[in-house]
């Protein structure tokens, strides 16, 4: 009975080490991200095909490591240029995400992060055809997301980030998935 008890206060005070990895020194805190990074996005028009394009926007966490709440805006933009009718088609898409987070730390330098929620996506498309160009927006689109990213902190409050999210269209067919790759520098408490 005795080695059982010692055995579950070892363990006890392991977990809760372990625990203490999970939580801010200083209790709530926040995180500012300005985030530069690469998208391959699925379209269907003229016809399905992928486009990878550059992409920018910002991040702000707040919470604890355990779970946190995040909140982020992205902007993209891409132009395809066919031989046909239309002859280009210029996409600019605004993405809002919301969702929770949570951050693991190895040390008091490296961390991981596992993160969860919802995206809105708005679309306007410009086609030109003869010369004529048309504009239409598109009903924003929901959909939910995942992603992991490891980080880097290198002094104080500042830390070196990669990310990478998969944004799910399409539970059949997980080509027409969006997957999103960012690098970020972080700013916070």
């Amino acid at each position: 009975m005795k080695n059982f008890i010692a055995l579950m206060l070892v363990l006890g005070f392991g977990l809760s080490a372990q625990a203490a990895k999970f939580t801010l020194s200083k209790g709530v805190g926040y995180i500012v991200e300005p985030l530069y990074g690469y998208e391959t996005v699925y379209r269907t028009s003229p016809s399905p095909h992928t486009a990878t394009r550059a992409m920018y926007g910002v991040r702000v966490t707040v919470g604890v490591d355990l779970l946190s709440g995040e909140a982020e805006y992205t902007k993209a933009s891409d132009t395809k240029n066919f031989l046909t009718a239309p002859e280009t088609v210029k996409y600019d898409d605004t993405k809002y995400k919301l969702g929770l987070r949570s951050t693991y730390r190895f040390n008091d330098y490296i961390f991981s992060s596992f993160r969860a929620g919802g995206q809105a996506t708005e679309t306007q498309e410009e086609r030109t055809v003869a010369g004529v160009i048309t504009t239409e927006k598109t009903p924003i689109k929901y959909h939910p997301y995942a992603g992991a990213s490891i980080g880097v902190r290198v002094a104080g409050v500042l830390s070196l980030n990669l990310g990478s999210t998969v944004v799910f269209r399409d539970n059949r067919d997980l080509s027409k998935n969006d997957f999103q790759h960012t690098a970020s520098i972080s700013f916070g408490y």
